[in-house]
């Protein structure tokens, strides 16, 4: 595992999450901590500027909660929206 200043862990979270290792709760708590808290932005390259910068739009709004999504179906993303930007990160950055 990489420390939380490490881009390396975002991949790795993207991995893990998409090895079905770890749920999306503990997938967007994770990568709160990394990207938001510690990370170096510096380090990220122009297109991992961007795409990390969309999914934690996705992350920062995830709530796995039902209830949620009936009172604004806008203002929480589900489990289907927050799986497919992971993996289509995770296909930006690898091609």
């Amino acid at each position: 595992m990489y420390k939380k200043t490490d881009k390396r862990r975002l991949y790795w979270l993207i991995d893990r999450y998409l090895e079905n290792d770890i749920n999306e709760s503990t997938f967007c708590d994770e990568f709160y901590y990394c990207y938001d808290l510690e990370l170096d932005r510096t380090t990220l390259t122009a297109i991992e500027k961007q795409m990390f910068s969309e999914l934690n739009q996705v992350t920062s709004r995830f709530s796995p909660y039902e209830q949620d999504h009936f009172l604004d179906k806008h203002a929480f993303t589900t489990v289907k929206s927050l799986k497919n930007k992971i993996q289509e990160t995770k296909n930006i950055l690898e091609g």
